[in-house]
């Protein structure tokens, strides 16, 4: 795995596809100013930590229904903690706040 750098980069958007049972496809509307790497419009997320009402944090309960209903649709914040081999981001996914960010 490839490492971020110091700071936490942050990426906004909207919950679009489950993939598996930890994973989903999220389209990207908003970046932080100061993020140190250029992200897609398009980004697979790979849930390392959530705070989502309705999802426990065992990870082993979860399902893809259960995911379903949390993520797609909604709009979401994602911390990145680093990136897979494949270029998929591995973060730490919440629910944004009412003004978007």
């Amino acid at each position: 795995m490839i490492e971020a750098k110091n700071m936490t980069d942050i990426i906004w958007g909207n919950g679009t596809k489950i993939i598996s049972t930890i994973s989903f496809e999220m389209n990207v509307t908003h970046r932080k100013d100061g993020n140190s790497d250029k992200y897609n419009d398009v980004e697979k997320i790979t849930i390392s930590d959530v705070d989502l009402p309705g999802l426990t944090d065992n990870k082993s309960e979860w399902t893809t229904e259960s995911l379903q209903k949390v993520i797609v649709n909604a709009f979401l914040k994602c911390e990145i903690n680093s990136k897979t081999q494949e270029g998929n981001l591995i973060a730490k996914v919440s629910h944004s706040g009412a003004a978007g960010y």
